[in-house]
Protein backbone atom coordinates (compact mmCIF):
# COMPACT_ATOMS: atom_id res chain seq x y z
CA UNK A 1 0.00 0.00 0.00
CA UNK A 2 1.15 3.40 -0.69
CA UNK A 3 1.40 4.75 2.88
CA UNK A 4 2.27 8.64 2.30
CA UNK A 5 2.35 11.32 -0.33
CA UNK A 6 6.32 11.23 0.17
CA UNK A 7 6.22 7.73 -1.09
CA UNK A 8 3.69 7.89 -3.89
CA UNK A 9 6.03 10.91 -5.32
CA UNK A 10 9.20 9.05 -5.02
CA UNK A 11 7.05 6.22 -7.05
CA UNK A 12 6.13 8.48 -9.52
CA UNK A 13 8.98 9.38 -10.18
CA UNK A 14 10.60 6.23 -10.43
CA UNK A 15 8.14 5.51 -13.15
CA UNK A 16 9.20 8.43 -15.17
CA UNK A 17 12.77 7.40 -14.73
CA UNK A 18 11.95 3.59 -16.52
CA UNK A 19 10.74 5.89 -19.22
CA UNK A 20 14.44 6.74 -20.02
CA UNK A 21 16.60 4.11 -18.68
CA UNK A 22 14.36 1.12 -19.84
CA UNK A 23 16.74 -1.01 -17.53
CA UNK A 24 15.03 0.18 -14.28
CA UNK A 25 11.49 -0.86 -15.60
CA UNK A 26 12.10 -4.64 -13.14
CA UNK A 27 12.83 -2.40 -10.44
CA UNK A 28 9.64 -0.81 -10.75
CA UNK A 29 7.55 -3.53 -11.45
CA UNK A 30 8.94 -4.82 -7.95
CA UNK A 31 7.80 -1.80 -6.09
CA UNK A 32 4.36 -1.90 -7.93
CA UNK A 33 3.93 -5.69 -6.60
CA UNK A 34 4.83 -4.08 -3.18
CA UNK A 35 1.53 -2.39 -3.39
CA UNK A 36 -0.64 -5.41 -4.21
CA UNK A 37 1.88 -7.70 -1.69
CA UNK A 38 2.22 -9.47 -4.97
CA UNK A 39 5.24 -11.76 -5.70
CA UNK A 40 6.63 -9.26 -9.07
CA UNK A 41 5.06 -7.55 -11.92
CA UNK A 42 5.46 -7.95 -15.56
CA UNK A 43 4.12 -5.82 -18.73
CA UNK A 44 3.71 -7.74 -21.70
CA UNK A 45 2.40 -6.59 -25.25
CA UNK A 46 -0.64 -8.54 -26.36
CA UNK A 47 0.07 -8.63 -30.34
CA UNK A 48 1.57 -11.17 -33.15
CA UNK A 49 4.67 -12.66 -33.08
CA UNK A 50 6.91 -13.43 -30.42
CA UNK A 51 6.33 -13.06 -27.02
CA UNK A 52 7.02 -9.22 -25.73
CA UNK A 53 7.54 -8.54 -22.46
CA UNK A 54 9.64 -7.24 -19.07
CA UNK A 55 9.18 -8.82 -15.46
CA UNK A 56 10.65 -8.51 -11.91
CA UNK A 57 13.20 -10.84 -11.01
CA UNK A 58 11.21 -12.43 -8.58
CA UNK A 59 8.92 -14.04 -11.13
CA UNK A 60 11.30 -13.67 -14.53
CA UNK A 61 11.99 -17.49 -14.68
CA UNK A 62 8.21 -18.22 -14.17
CA UNK A 63 7.15 -15.51 -16.74
CA UNK A 64 9.28 -17.40 -19.23
CA UNK A 65 8.12 -21.11 -18.56
CA UNK A 66 4.26 -19.45 -19.26
CA UNK A 67 5.71 -17.57 -22.94
CA UNK A 68 7.08 -20.69 -23.90
CA UNK A 69 3.90 -22.40 -23.05
CA UNK A 70 0.52 -23.66 -24.92
CA UNK A 71 -1.59 -20.57 -23.02
CA UNK A 72 1.40 -17.97 -24.29
CA UNK A 73 -0.81 -16.28 -26.87
CA UNK A 74 -4.49 -17.41 -25.67
CA UNK A 75 -5.65 -17.77 -22.34
CA UNK A 76 -8.41 -16.71 -20.19
CA UNK A 77 -7.16 -13.35 -19.27
CA UNK A 78 -6.13 -12.85 -22.86
CA UNK A 79 -9.44 -12.83 -23.60
CA UNK A 80 -11.32 -11.15 -20.67
CA UNK A 81 -9.22 -8.96 -19.39
CA UNK A 82 -6.95 -7.64 -21.86
CA UNK A 83 -9.46 -6.54 -24.37
CA UNK A 84 -11.45 -4.29 -22.31
CA UNK A 85 -10.43 -0.36 -22.81
CA UNK A 86 -11.36 0.63 -19.17
CA UNK A 87 -9.00 3.57 -18.02
CA UNK A 88 -8.44 1.52 -14.70
CA UNK A 89 -6.79 -1.29 -12.86
CA UNK A 90 -8.99 -4.96 -12.83
CA UNK A 91 -9.06 -7.95 -10.81
CA UNK A 92 -9.69 -11.25 -11.89
CA UNK A 93 -12.54 -11.18 -9.75
CA UNK A 94 -13.90 -8.15 -12.04
CA UNK A 95 -14.44 -10.63 -14.88
CA UNK A 96 -14.75 -14.39 -13.41
CA UNK A 97 -16.38 -16.13 -11.07
CA UNK A 98 -14.42 -18.53 -8.32
CA UNK A 99 -16.09 -21.15 -9.68
CA UNK A 100 -14.85 -20.08 -12.85
CA UNK A 101 -11.30 -19.75 -12.15
CA UNK A 102 -11.47 -22.98 -10.39
CA UNK A 103 -12.52 -24.60 -13.43
CA UNK A 104 -9.40 -23.48 -15.68
CA UNK A 105 -6.72 -25.34 -16.35
CA UNK A 106 -4.71 -21.85 -17.05
CA UNK A 107 -5.02 -21.14 -13.25
CA UNK A 108 -4.62 -24.53 -12.17
CA UNK A 109 -2.00 -25.89 -14.33
CA UNK A 110 0.35 -22.59 -15.09
CA UNK A 111 -0.19 -20.05 -12.78
CA UNK A 112 -1.25 -22.16 -8.96
CA UNK A 113 1.53 -24.71 -9.82
CA UNK A 114 3.87 -21.35 -10.30
CA UNK A 115 2.69 -19.71 -7.13
CA UNK A 116 0.58 -17.45 -8.76
CA UNK A 117 -3.04 -17.26 -9.27
CA UNK A 118 -4.48 -13.60 -8.48
CA UNK A 119 -3.59 -10.80 -10.70
CA UNK A 120 -4.39 -6.82 -11.08
CA UNK A 121 -3.62 -5.60 -14.13
CA UNK A 122 -4.41 -2.73 -16.75
CA UNK A 123 -4.03 -1.93 -20.35
CA UNK A 124 -2.29 0.62 -22.20
CA UNK A 125 -2.00 1.75 -25.57
CA UNK A 126 1.59 2.10 -27.08
CA UNK A 127 2.90 4.88 -29.54
CA UNK A 128 3.63 1.11 -31.69
CA UNK A 129 -0.39 0.50 -31.93
CA UNK A 130 0.28 -2.16 -30.09
CA UNK A 131 -1.71 -2.97 -26.38
CA UNK A 132 0.48 -3.02 -23.46
CA UNK A 133 -0.43 -5.45 -20.64
CA UNK A 134 0.69 -4.32 -16.69
CA UNK A 135 -0.17 -7.32 -14.43
CA UNK A 136 0.52 -7.69 -10.63
CA UNK A 137 0.86 -11.24 -10.02
CA UNK A 138 -0.24 -12.35 -6.44
CA UNK A 139 0.10 -15.71 -4.71
CA UNK A 140 -3.14 -17.88 -4.56
CA UNK A 141 -2.56 -18.78 -1.26
CA UNK A 142 -2.61 -15.09 -0.03
CA UNK A 143 -6.01 -14.70 -1.85
CA UNK A 144 -7.29 -12.08 -4.35
CA UNK A 145 -6.39 -9.00 -4.75
CA UNK A 146 -8.62 -6.33 -2.85
CA UNK A 147 -10.85 -4.06 -5.02
CA UNK A 148 -9.13 -1.47 -2.83
CA UNK A 149 -5.75 -1.90 -4.27
CA UNK A 150 -6.97 -1.52 -7.67
CA UNK A 151 -8.11 1.73 -6.95
CA UNK A 152 -5.04 2.85 -5.20
CA UNK A 153 -2.88 1.56 -8.65
CA UNK A 154 -5.14 3.78 -10.64
CA UNK A 155 -3.92 6.77 -9.06
CA UNK A 156 -0.80 5.87 -10.74
CA UNK A 157 -2.05 4.76 -13.86
CA UNK A 158 -2.02 8.00 -16.36
CA UNK A 159 2.04 7.98 -14.94
CA UNK A 160 2.45 4.69 -16.16
CA UNK A 161 0.72 5.71 -19.43
CA UNK A 162 3.08 8.67 -20.00
CA UNK A 163 5.99 7.02 -19.18
CA UNK A 164 5.14 3.87 -21.82
CA UNK A 165 4.37 6.73 -24.45
CA UNK A 166 7.88 8.30 -23.52
CA UNK A 167 9.71 4.61 -23.70
CA UNK A 168 8.17 3.92 -26.96
CA UNK A 169 9.27 7.55 -28.65
CA UNK A 170 12.79 6.98 -27.52
CA UNK A 171 12.71 3.16 -29.10
CA UNK A 172 11.29 4.77 -32.61
CA UNK A 173 14.41 7.46 -32.41
CA UNK A 174 17.14 5.07 -31.37
CA UNK A 175 15.65 2.96 -34.39
CA UNK A 176 16.16 5.79 -36.81
CA UNK A 177 19.28 7.20 -35.20
CA UNK A 178 20.68 3.56 -36.06
CA UNK A 179 19.41 3.68 -40.18
CA UNK A 180 21.09 7.49 -40.35
CA UNK A 181 24.27 6.44 -38.90
CA UNK A 182 24.21 3.69 -41.68
CA UNK A 183 23.48 6.13 -43.73
CA UNK A 184 26.76 7.85 -42.97
CA UNK A 185 29.27 4.46 -44.12
CA UNK A 186 27.13 3.65 -47.02
CA UNK A 187 24.60 1.20 -46.15
CA UNK A 188 21.35 1.27 -47.33
CA UNK A 189 19.04 0.73 -44.31
CA UNK A 190 15.49 0.78 -42.88
CA UNK A 191 13.84 0.31 -39.68
CA UNK A 192 10.97 -1.72 -39.90
CA UNK A 193 8.06 -3.11 -37.43
CA UNK A 194 6.94 -6.89 -37.57
CA UNK A 195 4.07 -6.25 -40.19
CA UNK A 196 6.67 -4.97 -42.27
CA UNK A 197 6.09 -1.51 -42.10
CA UNK A 198 8.99 1.35 -42.17
CA UNK A 199 9.79 3.22 -39.15
CA UNK A 200 12.43 4.58 -41.22
CA UNK A 201 14.29 4.10 -44.02
CA UNK A 202 17.58 6.23 -45.09
CA UNK A 203 18.50 7.35 -48.52
CA UNK A 204 20.45 4.60 -49.87
CA UNK A 205 17.44 2.13 -49.36
CA UNK A 206 15.21 4.64 -50.85
CA UNK A 207 17.67 5.05 -53.47
CA UNK A 208 17.33 1.24 -54.84
CA UNK A 209 14.14 1.09 -56.22
CA UNK A 210 12.93 -1.07 -57.80
CA UNK A 211 14.37 -3.96 -56.31
CA UNK A 212 13.34 -3.20 -52.97
CA UNK A 213 11.44 0.07 -52.38
CA UNK A 214 8.98 1.49 -49.57
CA UNK A 215 5.52 0.92 -50.98
CA UNK A 216 2.18 1.84 -49.92
CA UNK A 217 1.13 2.06 -46.33
CA UNK A 218 5.04 2.54 -45.62
CA UNK A 219 5.32 -1.30 -46.32
CA UNK A 220 8.94 -2.27 -47.07
CA UNK A 221 8.38 -4.66 -50.45
CA UNK A 222 11.32 -6.69 -52.59
CA UNK A 223 10.55 -7.14 -56.19
CA UNK A 224 11.34 -10.17 -56.07
CA UNK A 225 8.90 -12.60 -54.52
CA UNK A 226 11.34 -15.52 -53.01
CA UNK A 227 12.85 -12.31 -51.01
CA UNK A 228 9.94 -10.92 -50.01
CA UNK A 229 8.68 -14.00 -48.71
CA UNK A 230 11.66 -14.76 -46.79
CA UNK A 231 11.69 -11.18 -45.27
CA UNK A 232 8.17 -11.32 -44.23
CA UNK A 233 8.82 -14.65 -42.84
CA UNK A 234 12.01 -13.33 -41.43
CA UNK A 235 10.18 -10.79 -39.29
CA UNK A 236 7.17 -13.01 -38.14
CA UNK A 237 9.18 -15.60 -36.57
CA UNK A 238 11.96 -13.63 -34.56
CA UNK A 239 12.78 -16.20 -32.36
CA UNK A 240 14.60 -17.75 -35.49
CA UNK A 241 16.29 -14.85 -36.92
CA UNK A 242 19.90 -16.22 -36.08
CA UNK A 243 19.11 -19.35 -38.21
CA UNK A 244 16.91 -18.99 -40.50
CA UNK A 245 15.36 -16.36 -42.85
CA UNK A 246 18.28 -13.52 -41.20
CA UNK A 247 20.05 -13.39 -44.80
CA UNK A 248 18.31 -12.71 -47.80
CA UNK A 249 20.09 -12.75 -51.07
CA UNK A 250 18.53 -10.43 -54.12
CA UNK A 251 19.73 -10.94 -57.30
CA UNK A 252 20.82 -7.93 -59.31
CA UNK A 253 19.34 -6.16 -62.54
CA UNK A 254 20.16 -3.81 -65.18
CA UNK A 255 19.56 -1.26 -62.75
CA UNK A 256 21.07 -2.56 -59.26
CA UNK A 257 23.80 -5.06 -58.44
CA UNK A 258 23.10 -8.20 -56.47
CA UNK A 259 22.87 -7.71 -52.68
CA UNK A 260 22.08 -9.21 -50.02
CA UNK A 261 19.51 -7.83 -47.31
CA UNK A 262 20.44 -8.62 -43.55
CA UNK A 263 17.79 -8.90 -40.81
CA UNK A 264 18.37 -7.80 -37.49
CA UNK A 265 16.24 -7.21 -34.45
CA UNK A 266 16.77 -4.21 -32.50
CA UNK A 267 16.81 -6.09 -28.67
CA UNK A 268 18.78 -3.28 -26.59
CA UNK A 269 17.51 -2.42 -22.85
CA UNK A 270 13.65 -3.81 -23.49
CA UNK A 271 12.91 -1.25 -26.11
CA UNK A 272 11.32 -2.85 -28.19
CA UNK A 273 8.44 -3.82 -25.79
CA UNK A 274 7.19 -0.47 -25.93
CA UNK A 275 7.88 0.29 -29.57
CA UNK A 276 7.16 -2.48 -31.58
CA UNK A 277 9.10 -5.29 -32.80
CA UNK A 278 11.58 -2.96 -34.38
CA UNK A 279 14.69 -4.62 -36.70
CA UNK A 280 17.14 -2.78 -38.62
CA UNK A 281 17.18 -4.33 -42.15
CA UNK A 282 20.92 -3.95 -44.21
CA UNK A 283 21.62 -4.12 -47.81
CA UNK A 284 25.36 -5.15 -48.53
CA UNK A 285 26.63 -5.55 -52.05
CA UNK A 286 28.27 -8.40 -53.22
CA UNK A 287 31.41 -7.06 -53.59
CA UNK A 288 35.32 -6.59 -52.42
CA UNK A 289 34.47 -5.67 -48.65
CA UNK A 290 35.77 -3.78 -45.90
CA UNK A 291 35.47 -2.93 -42.42
CA UNK A 292 33.68 0.32 -41.01
CA UNK A 293 35.69 1.91 -37.93
CA UNK A 294 35.65 0.52 -34.81
CA UNK A 295 33.68 4.06 -33.44
CA UNK A 296 31.14 3.40 -35.68
CA UNK A 297 30.56 -0.94 -34.92
CA UNK A 298 30.82 0.29 -31.37
CA UNK A 299 28.02 3.21 -31.37
CA UNK A 300 25.58 0.53 -34.01
CA UNK A 301 25.77 -2.57 -31.91
CA UNK A 302 26.50 -1.24 -28.21
CA UNK A 303 30.10 -3.05 -28.52
CA UNK A 304 32.35 -2.81 -25.87
CA UNK A 305 35.63 -0.39 -27.18
CA UNK A 306 37.40 -4.57 -26.94
CA UNK A 307 34.50 -6.06 -28.94
CA UNK A 308 34.52 -3.52 -31.96
CA UNK A 309 38.36 -3.64 -32.13
CA UNK A 310 37.93 -7.41 -32.79
CA UNK A 311 34.55 -7.21 -35.07
CA UNK A 312 36.35 -4.68 -37.22
CA UNK A 313 39.31 -7.12 -37.57
CA UNK A 314 37.82 -9.93 -38.36
CA UNK A 315 35.69 -8.05 -41.37
CA UNK A 316 39.01 -7.05 -42.53
CA UNK A 317 39.66 -11.07 -43.01
CA UNK A 318 42.10 -10.81 -39.79
CA UNK A 319 41.79 -14.72 -38.37
CA UNK A 320 41.42 -15.52 -34.51
CA UNK A 321 44.63 -16.29 -34.32
CA UNK A 322 46.12 -12.80 -36.11
CA UNK A 323 43.69 -10.71 -33.75
CA UNK A 324 45.29 -13.09 -30.47
CA UNK A 325 48.98 -10.99 -31.83
CA UNK A 326 47.28 -7.83 -33.12
CA UNK A 327 45.33 -7.50 -29.71
CA UNK A 328 48.85 -8.87 -27.23
CA UNK A 329 45.64 -11.34 -25.65
CA UNK A 330 44.64 -14.48 -25.24
CA UNK A 331 43.19 -16.61 -28.27
CA UNK A 332 40.16 -17.50 -25.36
CA UNK A 333 39.58 -13.64 -24.51
CA UNK A 334 39.67 -12.98 -28.41
CA UNK A 335 36.90 -16.48 -28.92
CA UNK A 336 34.81 -14.95 -25.89
CA UNK A 337 34.95 -11.02 -27.25
CA UNK A 338 33.87 -12.84 -30.54
CA UNK A 339 30.95 -14.78 -29.04
CA UNK A 340 29.97 -11.31 -27.63
CA UNK A 341 30.00 -9.75 -31.10
CA UNK A 342 27.89 -12.83 -32.72
CA UNK A 343 25.36 -12.01 -30.34
CA UNK A 344 24.55 -8.26 -30.47
CA UNK A 345 25.11 -7.96 -34.33
CA UNK A 346 22.88 -11.03 -34.72
CA UNK A 347 24.75 -13.65 -36.84
CA UNK A 348 26.23 -17.02 -35.97
CA UNK A 349 29.71 -17.25 -37.38
CA UNK A 350 32.59 -15.18 -38.93
CA UNK A 351 31.89 -15.34 -42.56
CA UNK A 352 28.29 -14.11 -41.28
CA UNK A 353 30.09 -10.88 -39.67
CA UNK A 354 32.06 -9.82 -42.83
CA UNK A 355 28.84 -10.52 -45.03
CA UNK A 356 26.57 -8.10 -42.65
CA UNK A 357 29.10 -4.90 -42.64
CA UNK A 358 31.85 -5.45 -45.01
CA UNK A 359 31.38 -3.17 -47.67
CA UNK A 360 33.52 -0.86 -50.49
CA UNK A 361 34.77 2.50 -50.10
CA UNK A 362 32.10 5.62 -50.37
CA UNK A 363 28.49 5.14 -51.67
CA UNK A 364 29.23 4.07 -55.20
CA UNK A 365 28.85 -0.28 -54.06
CA UNK A 366 25.41 0.28 -55.25
CA UNK A 367 25.53 1.84 -58.74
Amino acid sequence: MLNSPVEFETLVDEIYEASVVADRWPRLLDRLSVIAEGEGALIFAAAPGAPRWLASTSIHDRIERWTRGPFAQRNPRSERLVPNTEARFLTDLDRFTIEELDNEPFYEEVLRKGGLGWCVGTTIRSPAGDTLVISVEKAHAKGPVPRAVAEQLDVLRPHLARAAVLSGRLGFERARTAVNTLEMIGLPAAAVRHNGKAVAANAGFLALAPAVHVGAQDQVQFSSQAAQTIFQDALTKPATLTKTGRSIPVAGSDANAPFIAHVLPLRLSGLDLFAGAVSIVFLTPVTEQRSPGPELLQALFDLTPAEARIASLVIDGKSVDSISKIQSVSLNTVRTQLKSVFVKTGVDRQVDLVRLLGQRPGRSSFS
